[in-house]
């Protein structure tokens, strides 16, 4: 057995190794000499290949006795730590967006941007905190919260919610790959097929060697890299530039009705030339957007739920989901106000280049504000900065959304409806042959949007009129005994129609008509699944889960 895992690790070194010596030749055989460019594309090749290396072999070394069978593979042993649980959930919950969109907020809506950003982001992790504990204590063997569904109500529900759960994180994960191959090719000189492609062999490299250990193991070293860069980032404009002069710099576009992006229709431009307003309207709008994306982003995606199942008690749950609540919420509004806020005060024009130290960056689109707001105030050593918390944040986050879609995909459609009998060996084998599958299939999606020119930013804001409709009806299966179980999945078809419905009504409009879409969609879910349950309540003993789960300690 030992020679036979010293052989696949042999393999995976030299399948690792080939792989960075054609990347290498790839980017340097088209390389373009007259490229604008502000990064060469092997330093940004260099910069992705050293944190998927440092990650790929600290698990070979550390975690190689992890994940051994498929529940630990899949749960990473229900035994893991507040220190590693509470990075975890950070690491996890920095996308490219964390950096990326929360400084178009800046940009887009003035200082209070940020704070919308953060709050409404942060606001479900303490909900799930809760929630994890109350499912680690009804069904404490659970591997997926869909699992849970198919003992609390049924059939019907487990299968929409399993497929919720696998589109969620899919989604995520493209939004992941897509959003730092976007920032990757625009500041260097490297094909996007080939960005794309190493992160997603990164994600499922070390998760495969561990499974769920090895994501959370990484999302602890990756924090570390991402603090790091941020902090620089934030006190390099702090200091350099100074507080004082991006306020007078938002006065100044507020005096003279600057334009900064030409091609924006005149809602986006009137909320930018409302900078110092707390109640800047586009702003507001923003909140609830963002509020109601992200409740559907976490409360309906298995990478927040298997991290409270991986914790390994119920204080280090509430202890994790807790702390890192205060420890992610400053990151967006630190980071967003020192790029985002600095470009608009700076007067960046979409469309424009810039030049800084002899070396020329064009400002593409909106979205793209803050890598520019890097450049510009630091050069491209701020440039740097900003590529490696971004792609660190793209690595830890998008390998914990493969793996989810994995566990749900193995877990709930092959062991819970394909192969009820499956074997440990067998449900092990397949969990790393999906890890594979799902990241071809992501690859393949992402080269797609690519094609189509497919927006980052209104990917992200649409994300909760495709799936927020399912949040008040899984939190109340699980916490009231009396919910139906039908008013749950029509709660959640109803929810999701009339959203999508009045979003196609509107012309898929992404400044009130995105808002009001999501709006709806979590107002027609609640008043369903509520109103079906009061006319016709269940009476659920939760108990009776763990008598399910085949638990000698129920109640």
């Amino acid at each position: 057995m030992e020679k036979a895992k010293g052989l696949w690790k042999d393999k995976l070194t030299g399948i690792i190794a080939l792989l960075i010596i054609g990347a290498y030749l790839i980017v340097f055989l088209q390389q373009d000499t007259g490229s604008s460019a502000p990064l060469p594309g092997w330093l940004m090749l260099t910069i992705l290949m050293a944190i998927g290396l440092i990650l790929i072999f600290s698990v070979m070394k550390i975690g190689r006795t992890k994940g051994t069978t498929a529940d630990d593979f899949l749960t990473g042993g229900r035994g893991v730590g507040h220190g590693m649980t509470n990075a975890s959930i950070v690491a996890t919950w920095i996308w490219a967006a964390t950096l990326m969109t929360s400084s178009w907020t800046a940009y887009s809506f003035g200082y209070i941007g940020p704070w919308w950003y953060g709050l409404g982001a942060v606001l479900p992790l303490p909900i799930i905190g809760f929630l994890g504990k109350r499912l680690r204590h009804v069904m404490p063997n659970v591997r997926s919260y869909p699992e849970f569904i198919s003992h609390r109500l049924d059939k019907k529900n487990h299968i929409l919610l399993t497929i919720i759960s696998i589109v969620v994180s899919g989604v995520v994960a493209i939004m992941i790959v897509s959003g730092a191959s976007v920032m990757a090719v625009s500041y260097a000189n490297i094909p996007y097929w080939i960005v794309a492609m190493i992160l997603l062999i990164i994600f499922v490299s070390y998760t495969s060697i561990a499974g769920l250990w090895a994501s959370i193991f990484c999302d602890t070293i990756m924090t570390l890299f991402m603090y790091a860069a941020m902090a620089i980032l934030v006190f390099g404009i702090l200091f350099s530039v100074g507080p004082g002069k991006i306020y007078d710099g938002l006065v100044n576009v507020m005096t003279t009705k600057a334009v900064l992006q030409p091609e924006a229709t005149a809602a986006t431009q009137e909320n930018q030339l409302d900078p110092l307003n707390i109640a800047n309207i586009g702003g507001i709008g923003f909140l609830m957007t963002n509020i109601i994306g992200n409740l559907g982003a976490v409360l309906c995606n298995q990478t927040y739920w298997v991290r409270t199942i991986a914790a390994k008690d119920d204080k280090t749950i509430m202890k994790s989901f807790g702390t890192a609540s205060f420890c992610w919420t400053p990151i967006p509004i630190a980071v967003a106000t020192a790029l985002g806020l600095y470009a608009l005060s700076q007067k960046l024009m979409v469309g424009k280049s810039y030049t800084n130290g002899g070396i020329t960056m064009l400002f593409t689109e909106a979205d793209a504000v803050a890598p520019l707001g890097a450049f510009v105030a630091l050069g491209v050593i701020g440039l740097l900065f900003f590529v490696i918390a971004t792609l660190g944040a793209s690595i830890s986050t998008g390998a914990g959304e493969i793996m989810s879609m994995t566990t749900c995909i193995v877990n709930d459609v092959y062991k819970g409806h394909l192969k009820k009998d499956a074997t440990d060996k067998e449900i092990l084998r397949m969990s790393k042959a999906f890890l594979w599958i799902c990241a071809a299939l992501i690859y393949v999606i992402v080269m797609i949007l690519r094609t189509v020119n497919f927006p980052f930013s209104g990917m992200y804001q649409a994300m909760g009129i495709a799936f927020s409709s399912a949040v008040i009806p899984v939190i109340l299966s699980l916490a009231w005994k009396k919910t139906n179980r039908d008013g749950v999945f029509w709660a959640i078809i109803f929810g999701a129609a009339a959203g999508v419905a009045y979003w196609l009504y509107t012309g898929f409009d992404m400044n009130w008509g995105v808002v009001i879409s999501n709006i709806i969609v979590i107002t027609v879910s609640t008043i369903t699944v509520m109103g079906w349950s009061i006319l016709k309540p269940e009476n659920y003993i939760f108990k009776n889960v763990k008598a399910k789960e085949g638990n000698e300690n129920a109640e």
